[in-house]
């Protein structure tokens, strides 16, 4: 026996129906977005030498959401005082990926995600005067290599070789 088109119409409308409300579409259409998981190889305290009687720490949130959070500050070796300072964010908005350092508080620049492959990541604003790249690479698991730069062919480019340290817990 045949179906008639307009029953068919209707069985076919609630397969789909039944199928958006199973759990699994609920879920998905709750699974909040992680749109930079592909940098997720920075979350972490890191550590390393910032030049001479100074080091560099880096602290970075998860990648579970659309923005990473990140605190640095560079420390006086003879000392052990804080020389600088600096809060940073990378947050995904309006389809691109931004990273906003801020030394010592103030914000300086916005630097596009402009390269992002497994383990490296590369930040441009060619507006700002120093550094104009920003690019982390996460060269084991254990260690990342973050580099500034005026461009690729800078011959006063930094490089910081960082570890990954364990991160700071509160005295009890």
């Amino acid at each position: 026996m045949a179906i008639p088109l307009a029953s068919r119409t209707v069985l076919a409308a609630a397969a789909v129906l039944a199928l958006a409300s199973s759990p699994a579409a609920a879920m998905a259409q709750t699974q909040p977005a992680r749109p930079l998981a592909a940098l997720g190889f920075m979350a972490g305290c890191w550590r390393g030498d910032a030049g001479t009687d100074k080091t560099i720490e880096e602290n970075w949130t998860a990648a579970g959401s659309d923005v990473m959070l990140a605190t640095t500050r560079y420390l006086d070796d003879n000392t052990g005082r804080t020389r600088g300072w600096e809060f940073s964010r990378i947050v995904a908005d309006s389809g691109r990926i931004n990273l906003i350092p801020a030394p010592d508080g103030q914000p300086q620049g916005r630097f596009r995600l402009t390269v992002s492959r497994p383990g490296e990541a590369r930040f441009e604003d060619p507006t700002h005067d120093f550094p104009k790249r920003i690019i982390y690479r996460r060269v084991d698991p254990r260690r990342m290599v973050i580099g500034l730069d005026a461009g690729p062919d800078d011959r006063e480019a930094r490089e910081y070789r960082m570890q990954n340290v364990p991160c700071p817990t509160p005295a009890p």
